[in-house]
C-alpha cells in the first residue's frame, strides 16, 4: 500500500488479524500513529482486538502442572510477564504442592529451557507428531487431510510467480513476513533482461511486505542460509516450492515442497492442507570408511531400494552410521532423498543437533522424537561396512555403481556446488586434495560455495587460495547451475561431474552430453587427474 493512503476496512480487519494492536499496526504500515489507526478503526466500525481471557481454573491447572510463568505461558500463547499478570488477578503465588513431570528440567532442546510439554499418544512417527502439533490436533493418522500452520516457508527465483498468484488473491499483505525466506540463489547474477525484470520485482515485493529474511544475489543458497541462521529448527515445519527444502530434516525438522499456487495461499492464509505421509524407516548401521561420504551411502541405499518405495512418502534415517554423521552429512543425505522420490526426509534429534544450535539461536525450540512403538510402513536396514565411493550414470534407468567400476574415463567439466555439497566441509576435501597441485588441463573445475559465510571462512582458511591456484574457477555463492544449467554449458559429447542434487531425470539426456552425479572427494580427484577416479587413496 503506498504510503498516506487510507488503508480499505478489509485491509485493517487482515491487519489487525496478523499484528493484533494498534502499535503493531501502525509499525507494520510504516509512518503513522497509533492513535491515527485507532482513528481509523473507529471510522470503519472495527472493534479493538480483543485478547483471550483466561479463566482462573485454567489459570491454576497450568500453573499447577508447569510452576513455571515461563512455560506456563508458551501452553497458552502468551509471554512469561502475561503468566504472570494473570496469576497476580487471581492470587495464585505459592509454588506447586507437588512435582509434576512438566515441572523437570531435562535440557535437551538447545541453549535455553524446552518451552512446555509435547504430548505423545503412542505409534507415532516424529513426522506425524511435527504435523499434528501444526495443526493443532493431538494425533495425526497417516493419509489423514490436515490443515497446518508452516514456522516456515521458502521460496526461490520463482518467488515473482508466487507473487503474481498472492496479488491474485487481492490482499495486500502477507501472512507473516517473519516466517518467509526469499533468496535469489539460481539465476544469479541476472543473465539477460527478463531475469533482471523478475528480480527487481521481487526486490520491491520484499521491501514493501518489510521481508526481513530476504537474500540477494550475494548471499547463497536459500536452504543453507536457512540453516545458517537458525531461521528452521527441531522439531519445526517448513514448506518451500523447492523440493530440495526437504534437506532441513537433518535437524529433526519436517520439510517438504509445495506447488508455487499452495505457496501464494500460504503466504494470503497462513495455512495448508496436506496429507500425513507415511514413513520410510532406514537404519544405516556399519563404519563410515574415510573416503565415504553421506552422498555415497545415500547413492548407496537408492541403488539398494526397489524404485518406487519410497515415492511420496517420508524417510526417517536412523541407525549407528547416522549417529556418527555431522549435520552438514545429515543434510546432504536428506538431500539426496528428494532424489529417490521421497516427500520428506527426517534424522532424529540427538546430542550432534543440540551442539549446532548452540549459539546458533536462542530460541527455544521442541524437538519432536519418535515413540518406541512407533508404525513405519516399512523398515530397512543397510550395513556400510565395506562399500566405496559411488556414482550415478546417465541411463534409461536408475545405473548406480562403485566409481572403482568405471575409472578411467574421460572428464572435462567438474562442478563442486549446489546446496547439496558446497559447505566448508566439501571444499576443505576438494582444497586437501588439490593443494600443491594442478587440476588435469583438459578439465574446467567450477566451484559453487553454498552461501557467503562459507566463502568468507573458506578465504580465512586458505580453501579458496589452494583451489585457485590449482587451477579452479570461483563463482558466486549460490545454487549454480542446478539442474538445468548444467547441459547448458557443456558441448556435445563432453562428460560432466557434479555434486549437485540432481533428480534421475535430469541424468537422462546421454546423447548429446553426460552428467554423472558424485561425492564431493570423487570430483576434486577426478578433476586432478583428468579421468573418472576413485578418492579412496587420496582421503585418510
Amino acid at each position: 500500500m503506498p504510503r498516506g493512503k487510507i488503508p480499505t476496512k478489509a485491509e485493517l480487519i487482515q491487519l489487525q488479524k496478523l499484528y493484533k494492536t494498534d502499535e503493531k499496526i501502525a509499525e507494520r504500515l510504516g509512518g503513522v500513529t497509533p492513535q491515527l489507526v485507532a482513528y481509523w478503526r473507529r471510522k470503519k466500525n472495527i472493534a479493538r482486538h480483543a485478547f483471550p481471557k483466561f479463566p482462573e481454573i485454567e489459570i491454576r491447572e497450568i500453573w499447577e502442572r508447569f510452576g513455571d510463568d515461563y512455560r506456563a505461558g508458551l501452553e497458552l500463547g502468551i509471554s512469561k510477564a502475561a503468566f504472570y499478570n494473570w496469576r497476580r488477578k487471581y492470587n495464585i503465588k505459592e509454588k506447586p504442592a507437588f512435582l509434576k513431570l512438566e515441572q523437570l528440567e531435562l535440557n535437551l532442546g538447545g541453549p535455553t529451557r524446552i518451552p512446555g510439554k509435547r504430548v505423545h499418544y503412542g505409534c507415532q512417527t516424529a513426522v506425524q507428531k511435527i504435523l499434528s502439533e501444526r495443526a493443532g490436533l493431538k494425533q495425526a493418522e497417516v493419509g489423514e487431510i490436515i490443515r497446518v500452520e508452516p514456522d516456515l516457508t521458502v521460496v526461490h527465483d520463482d518467488a515473482v510467480k508466487v507473487i503474481e498468484r498472492f496479488h491474485d488473491t487481492g490482499l495486500n499483505y502477507v501472512w507473516n513476513p517473519n516466517r518467509i525466506i526469499v533468496s535469489l540463489d539460481h539465476s544469479a547474477p541476472a543473465t539477460n533482461e527478463e531475469s533482471a525484470a523478475a528480480h527487481k520485482s521481487v526486490r520491491d515485493f520484499a521491501r514493501r511486505q518489510n521481508l526481513k529474511n530476504f537474500y540477494d544475489i550475494a548471499e547463497g543458497s536459500a536452504h543453507l542460509l536457512a540453516m545458517e541462521n537458525g531461521h528452521i529448527l527441531p522439531g519445526q515445519l517448513a514448506l518451500g516450492t523447492d523440493p530440495f527444502v526437504a534437506s532441513y530434516g537433518c535437524i529433526g525438522s519436517f520439510a517438504a515442497g509445495v506447488t508455487l499456487s499452495e505457496m501464494s495461499n500460504i503466504w494470503a492464509t497462513g495455512q495448508l492442507e496436506m496429507a500425513v505421509p507415511a514413513t520410510i524407516k532406514v537404519i544405516i548401521n556399519g563404519r563410515i570408511a574415510a573416503a565415504v561420504s553421506a552422498k555415497d551411502i545415500a547413492l548407496f541405499i537408492h541403488k539398494n531400494l526397489k524404485e518406487g518405495t519410497v515415492s511420496g512418502k517420508a524417510i526417517e534415517f536412523n541407525g549407528a552410521a547416522v549417529s556418527q554423521m555431522p549435520i552438514a552429512e545429515r543434510f546432504t543425505l536428506c538431500n539426496f532423498a528428494v532424489a529417490m522420490g521421497a516427500r520428506a526426509a527426517l534424522c532424529p534429534f540427538d546430542g550432534n543437533t543440540r551442539r549446532y544450535f548452540l549459539g546458533r539461536t536462542h530460541m527455544p525450540y521442541r524437538p519432536a522424537l519418535a515413540d518406541k512403538d512407533a508404525v513405519y510402513q516399512e523398515t530397512f536396514e543397510f550395513n556400510i561396512d565395506h562399500i566405496g565411493p559411488q556414482i550415478a550414470l546417465p541411463s534409461n534407468g536408475r545405473r548406480i555403481t562403485g566409481v572403482a567400476e568405471v575409472e578411467g574415463l574421460p572428464v572435462h567439466q567438474v562442478i563442486l556446488g549446489s546446496c547439496g555439497n558446497a559447505r566448508i566441509e566439501d571444499l576443505r576435501i576438494a582444497a586437501d586434495i588439490l593443494k600443491g597441485k594442478k587440476i588435469h588441463s583438459e578439465v574446467r573445475m567450477i566451484i559453487y560455495p553454498a552461501s557467503r559465510s562459507v566463502y568468507l571462512e573458506a578465504l580465512k582458511k586458505g580453501f579458496m587460495r589452494a583451489l585457485v591456484e590449482a587451477g579452479a574457477l570461483v563463482m558466486n555463492p549460490g545454487c549454480g547451475p542446478c539442474p538445468a544449467g548444467l547441459q547448458n554449458n557443456l558441448a556435445s559429447g563432453e562428460r560432466c561431474l557434479t555434486t549437485a542434487p540432481l533428480r534421475f531425470d535430469d541424468l537422462l539426456d546421454p546423447a548429446t552430453s553426460e552428467i554423472y552425479l558424485v561425492s564431493s572427494a570423487t570430483a576434486a580427484v577426478s578433476a586432478l587427474k583428468g579421468v573418472i577416479s576413485d578418492p579412496s587413496g587420496y582421503i585418510k
